[in-house]
């Protein structure tokens, strides 16, 4: 599938664009009310919270109060008898005022809590949301993957980045264990003593395929992985730029070994690296959204998920803007779609559409129109 604007020239990205769009908004729509929600929910609590303070604070006062007045009262007697009620009477003012301060303590606590279960749960609904949209929808992101053996099982992450905002899924890969066998058989170089009394190094090929794959790291410019035999005796960390390899072996850097260098099978080690690299995409049972940062901030937490809305606004409404400028009609948002045999169909959102859904969420709504560049002028 081939994707174009409206006069046939090719989209910056190759997907459904009008599609992203649509999801886009319906994404913002049920998130921006959840936000809206958590911010409300967050104030309560505060406002319930400096309520019950208060009421600690006038507990406090009403017991001083109490107190100097019974000192005052009781200045200048001397009767053993007097001197006792008092004494009792203080004390029980005490008592019963650190009673009911626990008693706003523990209402405080609960509220919080209670508040912190809701939020959370909102808040995994935000997440679970938005997971989808961001595993394959945000343009010009950088990625890195990573997957490492924890609890003798191979679990992985995903971290994304763009203008700013980061963020981070958890994987789960189709196979608990990967072996170097399971992409491809692979031998690499290593030095060999032999002979019983000259002890004189050799090349020897070691067979690898059966060591396992137990550190991964796959970026735009870089690609690591770690093998070890089962019980760790031999452990090679192979880096590759797409162009050049970097081979250690314990201390020893296999491809600085001019002898050992020239032994490696190339073609075979490429193949393995792209392997890896399509594992670690390719071989994902799921996907979990877990994290989003921006500018550095739990975009979640500090509740500034909608900064992070606009600023995928802007990044597409950018391609709307061109959209409109190469299209024929000024107040629809087309693009051509080019099957197998040019079989070509049109998308389109119109502009008004794509406003009202917005608009319908409120001011926050109608400023994601605006960045988008189709509000209603």
């Amino acid at each position: 599938m081939k994707y174009t604007f409206q006069d046939s020239t090719e989209l910056p990205v190759q997907r459904d664009f009008i599609q992203d769009l649509q999801d886009f908004i319906r994404i913002s729509k049920e998130v921006i009310p959840l936000e809206k929600s958590i911010i409300g929910i967050k104030r309560v609590n505060i406002e319930e919270t400096e309520i019950s303070q208060k009421g600690i604070e006038e507990i406090d006062r009403f017991q001083k109060e109490v107190t100097d007045c019974i000192e005052e009262y009781s200045r200048g007697i001397e009767s053993r008898e007097i001197l006792e009620i008092k004494s009792r009477t203080m004390e029980a003012c005490t008592n019963i005022s650190l009673l009911k301060k626990n008693e706003k303590l523990e209402d405080i606590d609960r509220q919080n809590r209670l508040t912190l279960i809701e939020v959370r749960q909102l808040e995994e609904r935000i997440l679970s949301i938005l997971s989808p949209f961001f595993e394959t929808s945000i343009y010009d992101a950088e990625h890195t993957f990573y997957a490492s053996i924890e609890d003798r099982k191979l679990k992985g992450s995903q971290v994304s980045s763009v203008d700013g905002m980061r963020y981070e899924f958890e994987l789960n890969f189709e196979q608990d264990v990967l072996k170097v066998e399971d992409l491809q058989k692979l031998t690499l170089p290593v030095r060999s003593k032999s002979g019983f009394l000259s002890r004189e190094e050799k090349v020897k090929k070691l067979d690898v395929s059966g060591f396992y794959v137990t550190n991964i790291e796959y970026g735009r410019n870089n690609t690591k992985a770690v093998i070890e035999d089962k019980d760790a005796e031999h452990r090679f960390i192979i880096s590759s730029d797409g162009r050049t390899f970097l081979i250690m072996h314990g201390d020893h850097e296999i491809t600085g070994d001019e002898k050992l260098a020239s032994a490696i099978d190339k073609d075979a080690l490429s193949a393995f690296m792209m392997k890896i690299k399509e594992f670690v995409t390719e071989s994902v049972a799921s996907r979990k959204l877990r994290l989003i940062l921006l500018d550095g901030k739990n975009a979640v937490e500090e509740n500034i998920i909608f900064d992070c809305l606009k600023l995928i606004a802007d990044i597409y409404g950018k391609l709307v803007k061109e959209c409109i400028e190469k299209g024929y009609t000024k107040g629809e948002i087309t693009i051509k779609m080019v099957e197998s045999g040019s079989i070509r169909t049109e998308k389109y959102i119109s502009k008004s559409e794509a406003s009202g859904e917005l608009s319908s969420t409120g001011p926050e709504g109608m400023e994601l129109a605006g960045i988008l560049g189709v509000a209603e002028a």
